[in-house]
């Protein structure tokens, strides 16, 4: 089966895409999502938590979050919100293959660890197994977390070409 990427043939190997290859296309568009929705903040954007620890990231960069400091989690892409005294975290995942429930439960623990204010999964390959999840059998439930279930993470595939998020893939809608 071929691929098409922007009227161009490629043969598919051509338009794959490794994980880490889709970091900073995906970090650029996390500045500007967080720019336009949290304008009273200074935001900071990186994929240096793909590398190191979360922990040892946020002492780099002077941020506190006890409940961050000895875990040895690795956030693919995250953002750092500042506004004086209010210090809030935006994780993202990112994978290259179709999304699985264990990709979905690698984040959902993340999220319950450190209840960011925002997080989300994507995939340039889709949904995969969470589409009949969340689509057929309608288990948006399944995203919600935090002390009392207030957030859910947003499911999504990653358009490679376009380089955003498929708003028309994106669970919940926002």
């Amino acid at each position: 089966m071929e691929k098409y990427c922007e009227n161009i043939r490629l043969p598919p190997k051509a338009i794959e895409m490794k994980e880490r290859n889709l970091y900073a296309d995906v970090k650029n568009w996390l500045d500007s999502y967080l720019k336009e929705r949290y304008r009273n903040y200074q935001i900071d954007t990186t994929y240096e938590s793909s590398r190191k620890s979360l922990g040892v990231v946020l002492k780099e960069k002077n941020v506190i979050i006890e409940e961050a400091i000895g875990l040895s989690i690795k956030i693919d892409v995250m953002g750092i919100l500042k506004k004086e005294n209010d210090i809030k975290l935006v994780f993202i995942e990112i994978k290259n293959e179709p999304l699985t429930l264990k990709d979905l439960g690698q984040l959902w623990g993340y999220t319950q660890l450190i209840n960011p204010v925002e997080s989300f999964l994507i995939s340039s390959e889709g949904l995969g197994a969470l589409e009949y999840l969340f689509r057929v059998l309608k288990r948006e439930d399944l995203l919600y977390y935090g002390p009392k279930r207030a957030n859910m993470m947003k499911v999504a595939k990653w358009d490679v070409v376009r380089k955003t998020i498929d708003y028309d893939s994106l669970i919940p809608k926002l």
